[in-house]
């Protein structure tokens, strides 16, 4: 398989193995990370409509799609651990085929299946729920966090450290301990993010 100039277009005779070994993810990776600047720099200067429009073309685009199911199947922990369907992606051949196969859909039809349940031991005796999406759902969900995540990095507070990019626990416990002991602070709430529904219709 080749890019062309523009090197979001497929050329549809390629093999599977070779659609996902002959991907330039330095063009990948380079794509993706100026959409995502645009979408930050869009919501910084407050322009939403730009920011929605970056979104479609980022979600809708080849080279997200590639760096999703790249993420979801090769990278991430959870990538030998299939969902309800039992279906994984452990090799070249069967990433490419996935890629053709999403390619070829509209996100906004898609319909997530139920997540299998299993459940962990914990060292107290109890056992703790884990949901498992199946690598598709995964694909997607990795899909819009690309697209959501740099709008939101323009949202957050310079103190916001949850579920962040490049943020840890101990970057927070590092600033509760700095101001509580310069008296910058003399409390300390603790609190969770409130879920959000997020539909794929918008995009």
């Amino acid at each position: 398989m080749s890019y062309t100039q523009n090197y979001d277009v497929l050329e549809s005779t390629a093999s599977y193995t070779t659609i996902w070994r002959e991907t330039n993810w330095k063009k990948v990776n380079r794509y993706v990370n100026k959409l995502r600047h645009r979408i930050f720099r869009a919501e910084s200067e407050g322009n939403s409509r730009k920011v929605r429009d970056l979104q479609r073309l980022l979600i809708r685009s080849k080279a997200a799609l590639k760096l999703a199911i790249r993420r979801v199947t090769q990278t991430n922990k959870g990538k030998r651990t299939p969902g309800v369907d039992g279906f994984t992606a452990m090799n070249d051949a069967k990433r490419g085929k996935l890629f053709v196969k999403l390619n070829n859909r509209d996100i906004k039809k898609h319909k997530p299946k139920p997540v299998k349940r299993i459940y962990i031991p914990k060292k107290n005796g109890k056992k703790r729920s884990l949901g498992i999406p199946t690598i598709i759902d995964r694909v997607y969900q990795e899909l819009l966090r690309l697209a959501l995540e740099p709008q939101w990095e323009a949202r957050f507070e310079p103190t916001s450290y949850g579920f962040r990019p490049a943020r840890r626990t101990h970057d927070a416990l590092e600033r509760i301990f700095f101001n509580t002991k310069s008296g910058k602070w003399s409390q300390v709430f603790e609190g969770d993010f409130v879920r959000q529904e997020v539909s794929l219709s918008s995009f």
